[in-house]
């Protein structure tokens, strides 16, 4: 059972529903996701604490003391900083070479198969952070690392983001995949909504920071499970072998060919897939520059994010005094504003804004209401940053981060405003190149925001801050280069690319309108 069926060279969706199946599945991925975030985070800081003290010759009963009541100070969170950049220049140098495949194996084998995959990742590296935690090694904290290997071996959380979104796109027509981007997004703020409180429950009642780990195991085998064995494959059998037969083609030309040094340099250039994101034919002027502007856009606000909770946690925690409870009240209440907002707020906001569209609805290129959007929501995450910054206690910090979960809204846009702007049958690859661009970025902005932080938390910690805000002020400058393809065509000219208006015609049939340019013709 697939998502979608062949009949000639056009595609009809037979059950749009069939994304509603997978939908709970993923939920149960991210709620364990969630569930780990502040243990995670708390497992670090104790273990890199027991090594501070542990050197400066502590006995065992001082060690226990010291662990309960002096690791919030400003020289542990410096370390824990300094050493998650190890971690996250571990996890992201592996999953930017690995992620991008993923997208090209996903048309081998199918969506599903690839899901699994990237979901043994993290289950590998929480079984070996609870090694870690069992560990009487005083440098059981560099079992983070090896963690990171398998987690960026899996193409980690850009690789399972990016699966998931082509298997939406597989299922639903150009103009709805901001709603249908937006449901796998709920998910994931659903997920880091419930999933801190149900951690945070379970480390109560059990005594134990590990309990939050063996139930995200449990999460992440029955996910795997079920996505081998119940969620329906959105990609057909016929793409399968096509795409099958397409790689074995390709081997068996460059097999045994004799390659000049550019062609060997193009060979082992990971940054390859990036090329789809620079089209070399008669594509569109204002397509072409849409394509790299949502792109640099979607990166920014990416980075902002991949960077963002961690220091976030560790501001209000050293500020604050918060501990694991609160950070994951935080994390509850910002992710259900965040999951509220996709499924609710975001399909009425996209039909209210379309409705306002003077051209109409766009199903190639970017709609008035895309760029609406897009600039509404980097405002929005601009002023939640300021009002962060400006908090006095931890009650005007909470109600800024529920104003910043309003800017969940921003990456499902983008993302599916970008799939509009290449052929069909290039959406995977476009996707596999925000991936990798997602996974580099998981990469230098982490690093950057850690670096910052831990060279200020002991003089001025809001100074991180500022940084974040000059990102979101750089990613508003860049929407304002956004243009309207009113044209609705991703060519200069139609006649040297006839497909191109048997391809409009199927996305009239995908959202459901069955008079398409055709039909126009044959009235006249």
């Amino acid at each position: 059972m697939t998502c979608s069926s062949h009949t000639g060279d056009r595609l009809l969706i037979t059950d749009q529903m069939q994304i509603y199946l997978i939908l709970p599945v993923f939920l149960l991925l991210t709620v364990s996701w969630g569930g780990i975030m502040a243990p995670k985070l708390n497992l670090l800081l104790s273990l890199i604490c027991r090594v501070h003290y542990t050197e400066q010759g502590f006995n065992a009963d001082e060690l226990v003391k010291a662990l309960a009541d002096n690791c919030q100070t400003a020289e542990m969170h410096a370390r824990v900083s300094k050493f998650n950049m190890s971690v996250t220049l571990v996890q992201g140098v592996l999953a930017a070479v690995i992620s991008p495949k993923m997208g090209v194996l996903s048309d081998r084998i199918g969506r599903c198969p690839v899901l699994a995959i990237t979901a043994l990742g993290p289950l590998m590296s929480n079984l070996i952070l609870i090694l870690a935690a069992k560990s009487t090694s005083v440098h059981a904290y560099r079992w983070f690392l090896v963690g990171a290997v398998f987690d960026g071996l899996s193409g980690s959380f850009s690789a399972m983001m990016a699966t998931a979104h082509a298997y939406a796109a597989d299922c639903t027509a150009p103009e709805k995949r901001a709603t249908a981007f937006g449901f796998f997004h709920a998910s994931l703020f659903a997920g880091t909504a419930i999933g801190p409180a149900l951690g945070g429950y379970l480390v109560k009642a059990t005594g134990s920071i590990l309990s939050p780990f063996f139930a995200a195991i449990v999460c992440e085998i029955a996910f795997v499970c079920m996505v081998l064995l119940v969620v329906p494959e959105s990609v057909s059998r016929q793409h399968r072998l096509d795409a099958q037969e397409m790689h074995r083609l390709h081997r068996e030309f460059n097999t045994g060919r004799l390659r000049n040094f550019r062609e060997l340099l193009r060979t082992i250039n990971f940054l390859q897939p990036l090329r789809v994101l620079v089209p070399r034919d008669e594509t569109h002027a204002g397509i072409k520059r849409n394509l790299i502007m949502l792109s640099f856009i979607d990166t920014l606000l990416l980075g902002a994010g991949a960077g963002g909770m961690m220091i976030i946690i560790l501001y209000a925690e050293f500020t604050f005094g918060w501990t694991s409870t609160e950070a994951g009240y935080f994390m509850s209440i910002g992710g259900s504003v965040r999951a509220f907002m996709l499924v609710i707020l975001l399909p009425v906001i996209v039909k209210f804004l379309r409705g306002r569209d003077p051209h109409g609805v766009h199903h190639i290129g970017a709609s008035f209401s895309d760029i609406a959007l897009i600039r509404f929501t980097i405002t929005i995450e601009f002023i939640a940053f300021f009002a962060y910054m400006v908090s006095r206690n931890s009650v005007e910090f909470a109600l800024s981060g529920c104003l910043g979960a309003v800017g969940g809204i921003a990456s499902p846009t983008l993302q599916s405003t970008l799939t509009k702007h290449v052929k069909k049958e290039d959406v995977g690859a476009l996707l596999g190149a925000l991936s990798l661009l997602h996974s580099i970025c998981q990469i230098v902005a982490p690093t950057i925001f850690s670096t910052i932080y831990a060279y200020t938390v002991g003089w001025y910690p809001k100074a991180v801050f500022i940084a974040f805000l000059f990102i979101f002020a750089t990613a508003f400058v860049g929407s304002l280069f956004l243009s309207e393809n009113v044209e609705g065509s991703l060519y200069d000219s139609d006649e040297f690319h006839p497909g191109i208006v048997a391809r409009n015609e199927d996305y009239e049939l995908l959202s459901g309108d069955v008079r398409g340019a055709h039909d126009e013709s044959d009235d006249d």
